[in-house]
């Protein structure tokens, strides 16, 4: 859930490639920056002691390219952590600021790809029995998604219940979480800290006030849609959501990755990502981290989207009283079939 995972593929791309073996010598130097950077940076203190005498006594000879060392450096240290956050990451490319490296994406670029992809929504749609339905593949800054947000919100606002389709999201900036989560409550609230290891620094997350677009009244209710997928920052919002009793996750457990990340250079070709900092309730001070969120309403990812609009539908169908709704529920609900 770092703040750059959304740039990552285009300030570090990883490229099938393979180099010859470099000597001991180097890949010792190697894992002596590793081990002095989890040393100083890895959120878990306990795990990075754990970890600097595995790596110290592995045998590489095994791994015949840069690339091939990576990725037995990232099993180990996930063996030993359980943390999918934590990554060697090798590139055919020589790192921005090496020699013969090319250019790193300018600021004007990474935003205009950001552009195209949407800031990560993928889907606003009003679903039958005036329900809302916002699909996100990826959370984007919130500084450059806002207005997007606030478009997709507006659109939104008035429907009876609103279902936010995580499924599919990978994560992205811890900025947008409070971003979202702002338009679901009305008043200000402490929806997370974080905390970064180095420095000893808490970050506490508020919702905001004042938000793009229109607000989603706090009496309708919220559906996270969650799968195996669902990872970081995404994770984060249903865990804030949940833990506040603003959403019902609906779906299947997630990832279980709770710790933002920075990508520290190793050399020209390798960079650590290495988790330095924890999203957690500000009031039990626990996260999702290795065990992810639970849904409150289990049931298979491919189906996650049909139980919800159920759930919801037989809210409504007991609120509401005009035949001509009640009629169009009861289709509805014949249209997605019993509930399993």
């Amino acid at each position: 859930m770092h703040r750059h995972v959304i740039l990552l593929s285009a300030l570090f791309s990883i490229f099938p490639a393979r180099a010859e073996t470099g000597p001991v010598g180097e890949r010792a130097a190697i894992i002596q920056s590793i081990v002095k950077e989890l040393n100083t940076s890895y959120i878990d203190a306990e795990k990075a002691r754990k970890l600097e005498p595995v790596l110290r006594r592995a045998d590489f000879g095994k791994s015949d390219s840069e690339e091939a060392f990576a990725e037995s450096v990232t099993a180990m240290m996930r063996d030993v952590t359980k943390d999918p956050h934590l990554r060697l990451l090798y590139s055919a490319e020589p790192a921005p600021g090496s020699t013969n490296a090319k250019p790193a994406p300018s600021l004007a670029q990474r935003q205009a790809r950001m552009r195209e992809e949407n800031y990560g929504i993928e889907r606003v749609e009003r679903l039958p029995g005036n329900i809302g339905y916002l699909k996100t593949r990826f959370f984007a800054p919130a500084a450059d998604s806002g207005p997007a947000i606030g478009a997709a919100m507006t659109l939104l606002a008035n429907t009876d219940a609103l279902i936010i389709d995580l499924r599919e999201n990978g994560g992205g900036t811890t900025d947008a979480v409070p971003l979202l989560a702002s338009y679901f409550f009305d008043k200000r609230t402490h929806i997370a800290d974080l905390y970064t290891r180095e420095g000893n620094v808490i970050e506490q997350q508020w919702t905001s006030p004042a938000v793009p677009g229109s607000r989603f009244s706090a009496d309708k209710e919220v559906y996270i849609l969650t799968s195996k997928e669902t990872f970081s920052a995404a994770e984060g919002l249903a865990f804030a959501l949940k833990g506040l009793k603003r959403a019902i996750i609906v779906g299947e457990t997630t990832r279980g990755g709770a710790h933002p990340s920075l990508i520290k250079p190793i050399n020209a070709r390798l960079a650590l990502m290495v988790p330095n900092s924890t999203a957690r309730d500000p009031v039990t001070l626990k996260d999702w981290e290795g065990v992810g969120v639970a849904p409150d309403v289990a049931v298979p990812a491919a189906e996650a989207l049909t139980r919800a609009q159920i759930l919801i539908l037989d809210k409504l169908r007991a609120r509401k009283q005009e035949p001509r709704v009640q009629a169009d529920i009861r289709k509805r609900l014949e249209e997605l079939g019993p509930a399993s």
